[in-house]
């Protein structure tokens, strides 16, 4: 199987980023699956995303129409989805033109630092897991809940598939660890990207990545806008979990959040 990364740059041009996309899809036609980044239709701030969704429609029919032409599977990375009275930060996937399934972000991004930020202000949460044919989507922020990730995996995923925007200092900081814990606490494989190095209003981190069910990376990018491709074997999730069988090992008897209150009232 061969996947395709696009660590593409994001312009505050929402025509100029569909357009540029395009030109990239062009790149992938022999990939099996092509991964985009997080908001890859514009720069990563609450204002432009939440304007951004008069874009929705053409930046579907751009992975529609992509997906159909290289018969293969796009993983969209994520836009704005206006659905009701509420937007959703969300990750639509098609596999030779056909809309398979789509993903709305669990876990929004709550920080406080110099200047306090939630994703909240623009986004709703969405509350549905999502894994097609073996294939688990978490979206940024969603790395950093190990629970997600293994439900995931509980429910069949092989390769995790990881459209991000992490910046340069928390990228430096945590994205290796991250991306190599996800896949070796699950011996599963793991795909993940960021923007290119200049993302507008801060710096993304670039240094997409594919990790092997062993936590090793099988390939990594710079920082560069570029893209990547490399060929996974999935029979080695299964050679990797036959030697380490974690998930033989697991105490399931015991990992109820139920069984662990109930202990905690009897101490009291």
């Amino acid at each position: 199987m061969k996947i395709a990364l696009i660590q593409s740059y994001v312009d505050r041009d929402v025509e100029k980023n569909i357009q540029n996309m395009a030109n990239q899809l062009k790149q992938c036609k022999e990939a099996d699956i092509v991964l985009l980044p997080e908001m890859w239709t514009v720069p990563y701030e609450n204002k432009a995303m939440k304007a951004s969704i008069v874009y929705q429609s053409e930046a579907m029919d751009l992975l529609q129409k992509m997906s159909h032409q290289n018969h293969q599977r796009i993983i969209g990375g994520t836009m704005a989805e206006k659905a009701g009275s509420s937007i959703y930060n969300t990750c639509f996937v098609y596999d030779k033109g056909q809309l398979v399934t789509s993903y709305r972000k669990m876990h929004l991004m709550h920080f406080h630092g110099r200047i306090d930020y939630t994703e909240a202000d623009v986004f709703r949460p969405g509350n549905q897991f999502c894994v097609v044919d073996h294939m688990g989507i978490l979206v940024c922020y969603d790395i950093r809940f190990c629970e997600q990730a293994r439900i995931l995996a509980i429910h069949g995923a092989k390769i995790l598939f990881v459209p991000a925007a992490f910046n340069q200092a928390v990228g430096k900081a945590h994205w290796d660890i991250l991306c190599r814990t996800r896949a070796l606490e699950n011996e599963v494989f793991l795909c993940a990207v960021n923007p290119a190095y200049t993302y507008q209003n801060y710096t993304s981190y670039g240094h997409s990545m594919i990790v092997d069910p062993n936590g090793q990376k099988i390939m990594e990018m710079d920082e560069k806008p570029g893209i990547a491709m490399a060929d996974i074997d999935l029979d080695q999730m299964d050679r990797i979990r036959h030697r380490m069988p974690f998930w033989q090992i697991r105490r399931t008897d015991l990992y109820t959040c139920e069984e662990k209150e109930n202990e905690m009232d009897r101490m009291e």
